[in-house]
């Protein structure tokens, strides 16, 4: 399982920001960042959240209508590789 499904963490093979990122966000908010709109699912690669915002809202949790769920188990490193990942795809 991944993505949304799992706060699964093991994964040595994964290290940088971009393989991070296909594996905990692109099954629900798509590989280029884009979102599913009718689905619900916002884009996230326009973000106007600081990366620090970013790593908060991936460890601890959106607003309480969102159906994303936390990684209260992602360690900060890793939140913070997908973070600035996300700023990096939002200039592209």
């Amino acid at each position: 399982m991944t993505g949304c499904s799992a706060d699964n963490h093991d994964h040595p093979d994964l290290v940088t920001g971009h393989q991070l990122f296909e594996y905990h966000c692109a099954p629900c908010h798509k590989a280029d960042g884009s979102g599913v709109f009718l689905k619900g699912v916002p884009a996230n690669r326009d973000t106007e959240l600081s990366v620090w915002q970013i790593i908060h809202k991936v460890q601890d949790g959106s607003e309480e209508k969102s159906q994303m769920p936390n990684f209260s188990k992602m360690p900060e490193q890793e939140a913070a590789k997908i973070a600035i990942y996300l700023k990096q795809l939002g200039r592209k």
